[in-house]
Order: C-alpha cells, then sequence, then structure tokens
C-alpha cells in the first residue's frame, strides 16, 4: 500500500489554479506587487495627518474643484494594482504552460502597472506634503 501525504493530494487538486513560474518577469512582477503595496499603504499611513481635506487626485478633470478628491481616493491605485496583478496570476495559471510567452507578457504588465500606482501615490503625497 503507498502512503500519500495530504499535500501531495492537495497539489493534485489546486493544479489548476496555482502555476509556479520562475522566470524573471514573475519574480520582479511579484516583488513589484509587494513593494507597491507596503510602501504605497506605508506612505499613506505616515503622511495620513498632514493630508488636507481634498488632494488633487483626478488630472484628466478641468482645474478646479472637479479635479479634489477625498484622500481614502490614494487607496485606489494600490488596490488596482492588486486586482491586476491576482486576475494575471489566475490568467497565467490557466494558460501558462501552452502560451509562455502570454504568460511573460502578463507579468510584465502586472510588474508595469504595480510600478505605475506606486509612482501616482508617491507624486501625490509628495506634492502635498
Amino acid at each position: 500500500m503507498k502512503f500519500i501525504f495530504p499535500i501531495q493530494k492537495a497539489d493534485s487538486l489546486l493544479e489548476g489554479f496555482i502555476y509556479v513560474d520562475t522566470t524573471w518577469e514573475n519574480k520582479f512582477a511579484t516583488i513589484a506587487v509587494t513593494t507597491q503595496t507596503i510602501i504605497g499603504g506605508a506612505m499613506i499611513a505616515w503622511f495620513w495627518r498632514i493630508l488636507p481635506p481634498k488632494i488633487p487626485f483626478w488630472y484628466s478633470k478641468p482645474w478646479g474643484d472637479e479635479r479634489l478628491g477625498s484622500p481614502y481616493l490614494l487607496v485606489i491605485p494600490i488596490i488596482s494594482a492588486l486586482f491586476v496583478y491576482a486576475f494575471n496570476r489566475t490568467m497565467i495559471a490557466k494558460g501558462a504552460k501552452n502560451h509562455p510567452m502570454f504568460a511573460k507578457a502578463l507579468s510584465i504588465c502586472s510588474l508595469c502597472v504595480s510600478l505605475l500606482s506606486l509612482m501616482i501615490v508617491i507624486r501625490i503625497v509628495t506634492l502635498i506634503s
């Protein structure tokens, strides 16, 4: 009788959902998402007391009150980068074995979104403080 560890059974259940990709694109994307979440959240928490009630957030709108938003909106870039990363990882798990170039493109997309969202949060906070 062959003994099967429970972790092996769990691995077979999650086989379609978890794909361990060891390329440099995936490593940097994971590091970028983790870093932008930590640094962005820390900056918001650190500067929260000195943030005014209205901050310039909507840069595509005309100059004036329409551009201003609540400081709570600073979490939108951070959360959206996390959602993009989670969605891309799901897509990579479903099709990376058959389409490795697609997996690399999604990882690079996650990397770029993470870096841009971190730059947005840092720029808005440093403009105000």
